[in-house]
């Protein structure tokens, strides 16, 4: 995978006031741990992050150069806490790695290949938007594929059918469902049992129920005509 450049800043004021403001003035404070040092207090142009995560759907190994320092590090986006209501991004955590130690990070699962079950009106059910992997920083795909053309109603495709790119481990369980292809919901029309009866008798439910009366009515008028 290939860095990407990100300046960042060095702080050194603490606290919600001074974070509020940053994020007045488009900033994001943030910390980078890692490279057997103390953690590093920092803050991110929230555009420029924004353009850079959009190179790998958020999943991109960085390169921070620190404004006035010479040295540069090399890290990935670990955790972030964004704002429920607005989107907007509240606090980053950065993790330094080293270009040749193996890292444990997530990369998304896409779906490839038109399901022949999907052609027999199924529905394709995407159970597993995430991988868990462990790999050189370099070697972290943007993301990784599963075919599903083979599938057809009722089958599935699990992690143990994913074929990883060379030097990549997938850490997560071998069984776990990541697609399905499901049977179309059948909708069933509820009978009463009085319509069940019309319709078994050849004639609408109304008329049904409606000619005992009719007969009554009848009987009633001879019996009034024999008096």
């Amino acid at each position: 995978m290939k860095q990407v450049e990100l300046k960042v800043n060095e702080r050194s004021d603490f606290g919600s006031p001074e974070a509020r403001r940053m994020r007045r003035e488009g900033l994001i404070p943030g910390v980078l741990y890692g490279g057997g040092k103390d953690s590093v207090p920092l803050s991110v142009d929230e555009k420029s992050l924004r353009q850079v995560l959009g190179h790998g759907h958020g999943n991109v190994l960085l390169n921070l150069v620190f404004k006035d320092k010479s040295k540069s590090h090399a890290a990935i986006l670990k955790e972030y806490q964004s704002d429920p209501v607005t989107g907007s991004l509240l606090h980053l955590d950065f993790i330094e790695v080293s270009m040749d130690q193996p890292i444990d990070s997530t990369v998304h699962v896409v779906i490839v290949g038109n399901a022949i079950g999907l052609r027999d009106g199924g529905i394709m059910d995407h159970a597993l938007r995430e991988l868990h992997i462990r790999c050189l920083p370099n070697d972290i795909p943007q993301e990784i594929e599963i075919d599903v053309e083979s599938l057809g109603i009722g089958d599935s495709a699990r992690v143990s059918d994913i074929k990883p790119p060379k030097g990549v481990e997938i850490l997560d369980d071998p069984e776990a469902m990541v697609a399905a292809v499901m049977a179309p919901k059948l909708v069933v029309e509820e009978v009463t049992e009085e319509g069940a009866e019309a319709a078994a008798a050849g004639a609408p439910a109304e008329e049904a129920g409606a000619a005992p009366a009719e007969g009554a009515e009848k009987a009633a008028e001879g019996e009034g005509g024999e008096g």
